[in-house]
């Protein structure tokens, strides 16, 4: 086994389901799906969490295998697994580094730079934290003046601005055992599932411009900021879709499993747009339920608003710039209601996030649930060609430049930061 070195590995473990896709890079940043395999489970995972390892191991065993023999068998190379991560234990903050330039000519260096971004990375974390990803937020010159690039810039101070994640070591230990109890015993890199959905869904003209994109799965909401390539906001709300069906288990008498159908089929919304009044469901002893719609609407537009709120007010206190609007990511992008009130909480221009170049074995897989595990085989590729060629090509481009002590390091020198630095 783990014969081919150009293959990518990607994980996802969820709360409703735990996803593996296999995919081949030709090395210039196309990738193709050769391989899915996908479990599907409530229970194992709590809140972005583990709850139950033994079941997740099971869930996680038989999608492995079933995406590796859609691959054609013994493709999956053992140091390129990477697995998305989240939960309520995941934070970020932002670290800021400067230096003073001292060359006669005071224009900036590459090394100057390198040692900005270092002194930004120093700021400590909490006990019992650590580094998933750090990420370019912006850079300024003499205190005034945010830039993108700035190499050969004349100045007399430069600060970098980094976004840095980061969360509980032994929550996301949990992750990374669940995957080499599996068989990959090593090589297997953490990355903030927010991250690997922006890999997946966001344009080029989105990042430059400023974009906000929610990812809301069944039991966590993660969301991330990005404006001019660099990651201004991210984190993660304990709370997702399957918070959204217990209200309506419990406010409507339901049973969680009628709650989660009646989300996922989207019935209740179609009635809606056919100007039906109720909702016809069969009760337990074989009679027919009639539930109002406007009650179903109501229910599901109270949590989800709940949910965009706090985005909003986080988004408000940064002061973040989004010209091209929203994307909606994960399950709820299935849920029509849930794109309206996004757009009316944000008061943005909203779009549905959709896998961007996606290619290969599995049609399927053009969904908004799936846009966090094909955005890991992207940020995979992008972290796997830097590595082979022995360079960090720019902090956002390629994503983070090491880990720290838990994980093996990835990047140690920075040698090419003249290109414009990207997400």
């Amino acid at each position: 086994m783990f014969r081919r070195k150009n293959c990518i590995t990607a994980i996802e473990i969820g709360t409703s389901k735990v996803c593996v896709l296999i995919g081949e890079s030709d090395g210039e940043g196309n990738i193709q799906v050769k391989g899915h395999g996908e479990s599907s489970g409530h229970g194992a995972v709590c809140k972005g969490e583990i709850s139950d390892m033994n079941a997740v191991l099971e869930l996680l065993t038989a999608a492995v295998d079933e995406a590796d023999n859609l691959a054609g068998r013994d493709v999956i190379d053992s140091e390129n697994i990477f697995v998305a991560v989240t939960g309520s234990e995941i934070f970020s903050s932002q670290g800021v580094g400067n230096v003073f330039i001292t060359s006669d000519d005071r224009r900036i260096s590459e090394e100057n730079v390198s040692e900005a971004v270092k002194a930004a990375q120093i700021k400590p974390l909490p006990r019992g934290h650590v580094t998933i990803g750090t990420f370019d937020s912006y850079f300024q010159i003499d205190g005034c003046r945010r830039i993108r690039n700035p190499i050969d810039q004349v100045a007399d101070k430069l600060e970098a601005y980094i976004h840095m994640i980061h969360g509980d070591e032994n929550r996301i230990e949990n992750f990374l055992s669940a995957v080499r109890d599996v068989g990959f015993d090593n090589g297997v890199i953490p990355v903030f599932s927010g991250v690997a959905s922006a890999f997946g869904t966001m344009t080029e003209e989105e990042k430059e411009s400023g974009v906000l994109l929610v990812e809301m799965g069944a039991g966590t909401t993660e969301y991330l900021a990005v404006y001019n390539y660099g990651i201004l906001l991210s984190g993660v709300i304990p709370a997702g879709l399957d918070h959204v069906a217990n209200d309506l288990a419990i406010g409507l008498d339901l049973h969680i499993s009628q709650a989660r159908r009646m989300l996922d089929s989207g019935e209740y919304y179609r009635l809606k747009q056919a100007s039906r009044a109720v909702l016809e469901l069969k009760n337990t002893s074989g009679g027919i339920r009639k539930i109002p719609i406007n009650s179903i609407e109501k229910i599901v537009d109270m949590r989800l608003r709940e949910i965009f709120a706090i985005i909003n007010e986080s988004v408000k206190q940064e002061d973040v710039l989004l010209n091209t609007g929203g994307i909606l990511s994960g399950g709820a992008a299935l849920l029509p209601q849930a794109l309206d009130i996004y757009k009316n909480v944000f008061e943005l221009p909203v779009r549905v996030g959709r896998p961007l170049d996606l290619t290969g074995a599995s049609s399927n897989l053009d969904s908004p649930r799936y846009n966090t595990a094909w955005g890991l085989l992207k940020y995979g590729d992008d972290l796997t060609r830097a590595g082979k060629a022995g360079r960090n090509k720019g902090f956002l481009d390629k994503s983070m430049d090491f880990f720290d002590g838990l994980w093996r390091p990835v990047f140690r020198n920075i040698s090419e930061i003249k290109n414009a630095i990207k997400f």
